[in-house]
């Protein structure tokens, strides 16, 4: 049975989180086009601008549980546009930062309000929409995030090199000003109380499948940003009419991530969160070695980076459905759960690659990426398999 298209009222609120995860995600990316720049201009090595990465996700890691809880009497209408107004004021300070210490003060303050906004916007999104369409759902935020990956990532990797990396934190600002701005209005769609508090089980009650699906969460998001974190030192070197390799590499894989992640909330709701995501964590470490290995070849550059925006994303839909299907009662907890893990994948990933680029080169990151990519599909062949029995067993 196909379920019906979401009445007006609902695709004007789902318009506003997408919309506002755009601006999130440009302000998630904005260190990985920017970093040589920032290493040159701070007079820093690549491997301690790499840790204004680590900082971010730590701290975003950090406050995505501590945000859900501490936020859960708040409006939902409140705490998104809160959240926007937050992480504009730490891109502010991004783009004033004169030094290291303060251009991580700036991104700490960013993360906060980043932590605030994805968990409950993705949380709000699959209670707009009927079961059935869940994958949908979670596609349309992150289809805003990997829409900025497009458009704004090899903006402001452009911006870095041509008139300076402060002016790509500008950037991060008008896109975020943009966004408070469309989305205030368009929040009046969701009623003013707060809502119910979530019932079920408690955080020491959760399933073990639960802290196993978050592993594999762990283990591929590390495997990508051990290599990501450092996309802009082994892709050098110009494509035709001297156009910068690195700008069209993440507009390719931007664009890629965008048709990837359209893709798969269909899919997911069509075959399952299994399928897909043993596809797309299998494809992702080669995809990445080759990306190392021919990271000055032009258009072959251009479709390794494309192949590997489409699986990037895959996995992310397929992981918070499957969480969704166990937490019971506790869904904006489990997201947040996710999204910090997520965080603290990039942030582990950013210091192992950082660490492996300083003592053994760029191609040593393949080896790396590889055999934690394949540890991320064993855990996916343990966890993600399997029906979804805790839904009824839970009484949610």
């Amino acid at each position: 049975m196909i379920s019906p298209p979401p009445d007006a009222r609902t695709k004007l609120i789902l318009t506003a989180l997408t919309i506002g995860a755009f601006a999130i995600g440009l302000n998630t990316f904005v260190i990985i086009g920017a970093l040589d720049v920032i290493s040159r201009d701070l007079s820093i090595s690549t491997s301690a601008a790499g840790w204004i990465i680590s900082i971010y996700a730590i701290c975003y890691a950090f406050f995505a549980p501590l945000n859900a809880w501490t936020f859960k009497t708040m409006s939902r209408r409140n705490v998104q546009i809160l959240s926007v107004s937050i992480f504009i004021v730490g891109n502010l300070v991004c783009a004033i930062a004169p030094n290291l210490l303060i251009l991580a003060a700036g991104r700490v303050v960013s993360a906060y309000g980043a932590a605030m906004f994805t968990p409950a916007a993705n949380a709000l999104a699959t209670e707009l929409l009927l079961p059935a369409r869940k994958g949908i759902a979670l596609s349309l935020i992150f289809g805003g995030m990997t829409v900025s990956q497009v458009a704004g990532v090899p903006a402001t990797s452009w911006i870095a090199d041509a008139i300076g990396w402060r002016y790509a934190f500008v950037f991060v600002v008008i896109a975020g000003l943009l966004a408070l701005l469309i989305s205030t209005p368009m929040m009046s769609g969701i009623a003013a109380k707060a809502p119910e508090h979530e019932k079920g089980l408690a955080s020491k009650d959760f399933p073990k499948i639960i802290y196993g699906v978050l592993s594999v969460t762990l283990f591929v998001v590390v495997s990508e940003f051990v290599v990501y974190s450092y996309v802009s030192v082994f892709i050098t070197g110009s494509l035709l009419a001297g156009v910068p390799l690195l700008s069209a590499a993440l507009f390719a894989y931007g664009l890629g991530a965008v048709t990837g992640n359209a893709a798969c909330g269909f899919l997911t709701d069509r075959f399952g969160p299994y399928k897909v995501l043993i596809v797309a964590v299998g494809a992702q470490p080669l995809l990445l070695i080759g990306l190392i290995a021919f990271g000055q070849d032009g258009f072959l550059t251009l479709l390794i980076a494309f192949l590997w925006g489409n699986v990037s994303y895959m996995y992310l839909v397929p992981i918070q459905h499957r969480l969704l299907g166990v937490a019971g009662g506790r869904s904006r907890l489990v997201l947040a759960m996710n999204s910090s893990t997520t965080f603290a994948g990039i942030a582990i990933g950013a210091f192992l690659g950082g660490v492996i680029l300083e003592n053994s080169g760029a191609k040593s990151l393949a080896a790396a990426s590889i055999l934690i990519g394949l540890a991320g599909v064993g855990l996916a062949v343990a966890f993600v398999r399997n029906p979804e029995p805790v839904e009824a067993a839970s009484g949610a």
